[in-house]
């Protein structure tokens, strides 16, 4: 009966703390292949696939998802005008930029531990040609040297509260946040920045633009006119908005770089009082990377490239959050990395998490109480003989 009893406490033990994740994971790095009209993705998993792979917020799109399985390979091909995928022109380097954020799902209906994000980026590099010729000339010749100055490089920042705030990723529905735009260049007093053409985007189709070609805002509510207090920065403060059904908003804008004409300052929209509700719904332009693609032949396109900021929007109101919540919600910015499992320092504990916590614990309780009482038992054992014999 004694070793019955022990031999179920143990098993109790055993069943309380063993937790079975699914058998399989992604092996080495993925393999990216960047295409000329499209992004192709595989994975080598440790045993044979039966999940999903998937744009990340795009599953329910059966063209940005691919659900084969049965092989050690799962993989998704991304066409430039599908599934969201973000296209950034960029002047130093000069080219474009392709991202898409892709998730390794191996368990056919929920996320689980084993699972993975990874955010995927292409560059493809616009290639500049130099043709010469042989022409013969007199002996004495004029020396001719060039210095290339390089283009700036520029970001666009949402700061917390305002411009010297840290950057943010996680806010609430109504808090204070600085909009932030930057270029660093090698020089001074050369390049002027412009910034125009921003819209905001939830990360499925629904695109609405903010500031128009010029750079003037078109709703106050939203965002209003740029301030410039340098050549290369511009900023404005705003407070923290949400689609009705979706957390997450993607800002684009564009940025302008001019040369800056020698004793003069540089040119800044001159724009009206934004109005409210002027906020401008964009149709969704599937060929637009296309014509990015394309070597572009007007001259006032050459020095514009694109910048890109991320939100995610909590879904309370900023005065039913505590003050608590918020700073743990901004932690988790900085210590979270792509990845299901890694959440750095900040986690949360479900309610099943701590009832198998609490099983544990008891049995170890009950196994601790067993074993004193068997040790107890066979001490009074040896007293009890030698009573007998007296």
């Amino acid at each position: 009966m004694q070793r019955f009893t022990l031999g179920l406490g143990l098993c109790l033990l055993a069943a309380s703390v063993s937790a079975i994740p699914v058998d399989n994971n992604v092996e080495g790095e993925p393999e990216i292949e960047c295409g000329p009209t499209s992004i192709t993705v595989n994975f080598n998993t440790r045993n044979a696939f039966e999940g999903h792979v998937y744009v990340k917020g795009l599953f329910d799109q059966q063209e940005c998802r691919n659900d084969e399985g049965g092989r050690q390979v799962a993989g998704i091909e991304l066409p430039f005008d599908t599934c969201n995928v973000a296209r950034t022109r960029s002047l130093n380097p000069k080219g474009v930029f392709v991202t898409t954020t892709v998730v390794v799902s191996f368990h056919p209906q929920f996320v689980t531990k084993v699972d993975r994000a990874y955010r995927i980026q292409c560059f493809y590099m616009e290639a500049d040609k130099t043709v010469s010729t042989q022409i013969e000339v007199s002996d004495l010749t004029t020396a001719f040297q060039t210095q290339v100055v390089p283009m700036p490089i520029c970001k666009y920042e949402i700061l917390n509260g305002g411009p010297t705030g840290e950057p943010v990723q996680f806010a609430t529905i109504g808090q204070q946040v600085y909009h932030k735009w930057t270029c660093d260049s090698e020089t001074v007093d050369t390049f002027c920045a412009v910034v125009h053409s921003c819209t905001v985007d939830d990360g499925n189709g629904d695109t609405v633009q903010i500031l128009d070609e010029n750079g003037c805002a078109l709703d106050k509510f939203l965002l209003n006119n740029l301030e410039y207090p340098t050549d290369l920065m511009a900023g404005q403060e705003a407070h923290v908005y949400k689609y009705a059904d979706r957390s997450q908003l993607f800002y684009q804008c564009q940025i302008s770089i001019t040369v800056k004409e020698p004793n003069e300052e540089c040119a800044r929209p001159t724009c009206s009082e934004p109005q409210g509700f002027g906020a401008v719904k964009q149709a969704n332009q599937t060929a637009q990377f296309f014509r990015v693609l394309k070597k572009r032949s007007a001259e006032a396109m050459e020095n514009v490239l694109d910048v890109r900021a991320e939100l995610t929007t909590l879904e309370v109101l900023e005065g039913d959050l505590p003050a608590s919540l918020r700073s743990s919600a901004q932690a988790l910015v900085a210590s979270s990395e792509i990845g299901y499992d890694s959440f750095g320092q900040s986690f949360c504990i479900s309610y099943f998490a701590v009832s198998i916590a609490t099983v544990v614990a008891a049995s170890i309780i009950l196994v601790a109480i067993f074993m004193t009482y068997m040790i107890v038992v066979r001490l009074m054992v040896p007293s009890a003989k030698e009573q007998s014999v007296c």
